[in-house]
């Protein structure tokens, strides 16, 4: 009885085994450290492992187009990942939104700044943002510089392939300012001023997610995905400095 038992225990174990699978999600950059945080408690509860691959939301979008190996897309955007369901390249046809991003503008000089647009009115700035045309923090930094009484949209800019980049000018010294992602702010562990811009002077940052077409019989993408959208996750997400959707 004893040996049954034990052959029983190593027959469960060897079958868990196999039903274990690697996925590869493609992620925003401004969402890949809460990712992270995310996928450390998927792959400890499910025994699945996760790569992530980070990068601008457009250049993702591009290479999952080009047939890039990408199992989900966490986007920084709800255009990206609508288009890819007309596409018919969403596994269960529609888009999920996860989350709502948040803007903020970060300053690395040593005394506290003004307000947003006391600081974007000196004429001497170098302005850091992610490139509008691949990362949507990008576009909505541009809608604010481009509002600015000052000028500042024609002056000095940065761009940054992604949101990430544009944070790492800053803290560098390679630029004063920058307008990049909230959630950027609260796992860096420098120090750095920031001020959180009106969401009402620039578009919705609306980050949806699609389970892409090679994973429709993929159990680890599709509990993953469920596990991106439940409460648990939902904690993580508000720590990390982002709205929830549910």
């Amino acid at each position: 009885m004893k040996r049954l038992a034990i052959l029983t225990l190593i027959l469960f174990v060897l079958g868990s085994t196999a039903r274990a699978e690697r996925i590869t999600v493609a992620v925003a950059a401004n969402f890949l450290t809460t990712a992270r945080d995310i996928t450390a408690i998927f792959e400890a509860e499910t025994g699945h492992d996760v790569d992530l691959v980070h990068g601008s939301t457009g250049k993702l979008f591009a290479q999952i187009v080009a047939g890039a190996p990408f199992d989900i897309y966490l986007s920084a955007d709800d255009e990206r990942p609508a288009r890819l369901v007309e596409r018919g390249m969403a596994a269960d046809g529609a888009a999920h939104h996860y989350a709502t991003g948040h803007l903020a503008l970060v300053h690395n000089e040593g005394v506290e700044p003004g307000s947003v647009d006391d600081i974007l009115a000196r004429s001497d700035l170098r302005v850091a943002i992610a490139d509008p045309e691949v990362a949507p923090y990008g576009k909505a930094a541009r809608e604010i510089l481009q509002s600015a009484r000052s000028g500042v949209w024609d002056r000095n800019i940065l761009r940054g392939e992604s949101v990430g980049q544009a944070f790492a000018f800053v803290a560098t010294g390679n630029a004063d300012v920058g307008l990049v992602a909230l959630s950027q702010l609260l796992t860096y562990e420098g120090e750095i001023w920031a001020l959180e811009v009106d969401d009402t002077r620039h578009s919705l940052i609306q980050q949806d997610a699609v389970l892409l077409i090679r994973a429709a019989q993929s159990e680890a993408a599709q509990r993953f995905l469920e596990f991106l959208l439940s409460p648990r996750a939902g904690e993580i997400l508000l720590a990390s400095g982002y709205e929830l959707p549910f």
